[in-house]
């Protein structure tokens, strides 16, 4: 399944998903050459933080073969800027428990042990 909203913004470039498990972990690279970069910002080249949110529901899409829609975002938070010209590499890590239709997620944008970005939410699963 390709959901990606931003053509070529980022590519997963391995995953550790287990249908069985409820933790996992996907290595993503972000293109510092998109083209949203030169609105966001022409100086400094920054992640937006919806495009990060997106990324987390794409991957999540993508493993278990749903459509999802974003129902809740109780706790979100970005505690570094994420520069792709500085630093392209992430690790992005899930903890997702299934209830009756919706997807609770915990997902954390991880470089070097350093969280740069926390989400905490439900996606509901579309049939």
């Amino acid at each position: 399944m390709n959901y990606q909203l931003l053509h070529n913004f980022y590519t997963e470039i391995s995953s550790d998903f287990s249908q069985n498990n409820s933790a996992f972990s996907s290595s993503i690279r972000f293109n510092p050459k998109h083209e949203v970069y030169k609105g966001h910002f022409p100086q400094i080249a920054i992640a937006p933080g919806v495009v990060l949110i997106q990324i987390i529901k794409e991957i999540l899409m993508d493993k278990f073969q749903k459509k999802l829609r974003l129902v809740e975002g109780d706790n979100i938070k970005f505690l570094a800027l994420i520069n792709p010209n500085e630093i392209a590499d992430f690790q992005v890590d899930f903890t997702v428990k299934r209830v009756e239709g919706i997807l609770e997620v915990s997902a954390s944008y991880i470089h070097n042990n350093k969280a740069f970005t926390k989400f905490k939410g439900k996606f509901r699963i579309i049939e």
